[in-house]
Parts: structure tokens; sequence; C-alpha cells
């Protein structure tokens, strides 16, 4: 090799070796920055390899926790717009992707969800104007059940401003939460309804196996999730950021937002023509007084001069069955006229042994002929 050649070898070995010293260099300095913004992550109580605080990129729009272009020009139009909350802004918990049954995941729209605790939030980006929600959540059962209630804070971002117009609403768990065999039960701490089918959980018929399985209690939890809905105060805009936020002192331990339908409904709809209104028989429409009479005035009023009932806007309390037959019942929409009742036990057995009664609307008894021509709509029952 000439000495020429030596010489650039030996500068081409030289730079490249200051070049490997140079990247060394960067190298530790990246690590080190990487380091430090890891422990003031942790120091601000924010796990980076968590999922944890994630944040909303962009709002993500899904019908049924797909992509709406998969189900275009399927199904009817409602009016709705529908986010995942695994898909939210949150400083709560993802639940993990996960079909297993009797989990909150794989009860879960998407077969994931997001679970808060007292004092996690989690925000939807709202893509078009909207005025009401409609929650699909989940919180525990009572420990020897009969479910509990618990507080959840709505608010909106809305024009810079965090957190306007908060409005507190009341979940349940007394309407969800089923376990163990068919026909299942309410109670997390029955044994095995029937000990002498084959379980999965032991593979195994437990009544003829010894020793016998251990069975872990409660036994298949499921049916957890139900949902709330809410008017709120104000039409918001494409932009404003609705927050659900757990309040500091709620007694749940843990709250699990499924998703939200965010929609804009309009104002209530007039009376109709050729109709009867169930207030002018007396019907209460704050909901303190029964309406049961009023509205059985107004259906037979109705039946005889061939109108419609109307039940305008309000909340009516009807605390029994209302008996339909040949009549058609028509409400101001489903946000605005509301029938609800509370159990009621009977004195002594109906008809069809039901030994309590609840709101509702019925037909007659198929022995006294059934009921025919029933039209119901724009109203909802609770």
């Amino acid at each position: 090799m000439s000495s020429r050649n030596i010489g650039a070898s030996l500068l081409s070995r030289r730079a490249w070796r200051a070049v490997a010293r140079s990247m060394q260099k960067r190298s530790r300095m990246l690590i080190v920055s990487l380091l430090v913004l890891t422990s003031c992550m942790t120091i601000l109580g924010i796990n980076p390899f968590s999922q944890h605080a994630k944040a909303q990129a962009s709002p993500r729009v899904t019908v049924a926790a797909i992509d709406p272009s998969l189900v275009a020009g399927r199904g009817a139009q409602l009016g709705i717009v529908q986010q995942e909350a695994e898909n939210a802004t949150t400083n709560g918990t993802i639940l993990p992707f996960d079909t297993s049954a009797y989990t909150l995941s794989g009860e879960a729209s998407g077969r994931q969800a997001v679970q808060l605790t007292p004092g996690q939030y989690v925000a939807f980006t709202l893509t078009q104007r909207a005025n009401a929600v409609t929650i699909r959540y989940a919180i525990p059962d009572a420990p020897i059940s009969g479910g509990i209630d618990a507080p959840l804070t709505v608010s909106v971002d809305h024009n810079g401003r965090e957190n306007t117009h908060p409005q507190t609403i009341t979940l349940t768990s007394k309407y969800s939460w089923l376990y163990n065999q068919y026909p299942f039960t309410n109670d997390p701490n029955a044994g095995l309804l029937h000990p002498d089918w084959w379980i999965t959980e032991c593979s195994c018929v437990p009544a003829f196996t010894t020793p016998p399985p251990t069975i872990t209690k409660p036994f298949r939890p499921m049916h957890f999730y139900d949902e709330q809905r809410l008017h709120l105060h104000n039409t918001y805009q494409a932009g404003d950021v609705v927050r659900l936020t757990v309040p500091a002192d709620s007694n749940a331990a843990w709250t699990v937002i499924d998703l939200v339908d965010f929609q804009e409904i309009a104002g209530p709809a007039p009376q109709p023509e050729d109709s009867v209104s169930v207030t002018d028989f007396g019907a209460d429409p704050s909901g303190i007084r029964d309406s049961a009479d009023a509205f059985d005035l107004a259906i037979q009023a109705a039946k005889a001069s061939g109108k419609t009932v109307y039940i305008p806007a309000g909340t009516f309390q009807v605390n029994r069955h209302i008996i339909v037959d040949d009549v058609a019942v028509e409400g101001a929409g489903s946000w605005w006229s509301i029938v609800k009742g509370h159990q009621v036990t009977l004195t002594s057995p109906a008809p069809d042994r039901s030994v309590h009664t609840d709101v509702g609307f019925y037909g007659k008894y198929a022995a006294d002929g059934g009921s025919h021509n029933v039209h119901l709509s724009n109203f909802a029952i609770e």
C-alpha cells in the first residue's frame, strides 16, 4: 500500500472514530434526557409506560365500536354521534382488550372501556353540535346485592373555559349485576344454582366430583352496564369538550365508562290536532302526584271520540299498568314526555300471577280478547 493510501486510510479511521465518539456522546445525552423526562413524569404521577393519561389526538366517531363507513347506508339514521371512551382523553385507566366472559371489557362495546377512580375524568371532543348525552357505564354492586347509587359530574370545556356548566347525575347499579347459572340471581354470595351441571371453571360436575371443587364467589358476574342520559344546559359546538368526572367524594370505588352518545334534540312537539291531553284530565307534569287515573280517563275519552292521547312535556308519575286497546298515545318527544313510577306490591296476585305492579302500557289479557290497533310513540318510560 502506498504512503498516500496509508495516510488516507488512517485519516478515514480517525474520521470514523470521531464520528463514533460524537454519536456515542449524543446517544448518552439522549438517554440522559429521556431518563430526566421519565423521572419528571413519575414525580408528577404520570406513568409513561402505562395506559393512563391518554390524550385524544382527534375525536373518533364509531358505530358499535367500528368505523361508520362499514355500516354506511344500513339501518336507521338516529342523529346520534357515538364515541368510545378508550379513544377519548383520560387520566383514568384504559381496560385492556378482552373478549372473556364475565369481565367489564368483555361486555364493553369495543371490548375496552375506561375505569375511573374518584377524582378522575374522561373527556370527549364534540364533532358536531350537541345538547344531550347518553352515557353507558358500570359501577360496583352492593356487597350483599341490591346495587348502589353514585354521582358523576358532566361539564363542558367551552370557549377556552374549562368545566363550565357542571351538572351532576346519579348513576345506579340497582338494575345491573347478575350472577351464577341460569336463571341467574342478584345475590353475589349465592352458591351454585345447579351443582349438577357441568361447568368450565373446573371442567367437572361439582355435585359428582370428589373432593368438591372450590367455587369462587361471586360466581360468573355479568350484566354490568346500564345507561343514563342528560339534557345539557346549552347547545355546544364541534370542538367543545364534554368532560365526565367522578367526584372526589364518590362512594363508588370505581366507575367504568364504555361510550357516550351525543345528539342535538329538538324542542317538544306541539299537541297534534284531534287529540286530548292527559293534563286535561288531571295528570300532573311535575311528577309529584300519581297520574294513572288521569291517563285512564284520557284514554277512555280518546277512544270514544276517535282521537289521539297526547302526553305533553313533563314527568308523569304512574305506579301501575295502563291498559290500552284501539288507541294511539303520542308524546312530545322521548326526551320531553317521561312516564315513570315505582314498584307497588299487590294485596293479592294478579291474573298473570304477578305479585307486584309497576309503570307500563299493557294490552288486555288474551282471555279478555286481547288488544288491537295500539300505537305508542314519542315518549319514554322509566
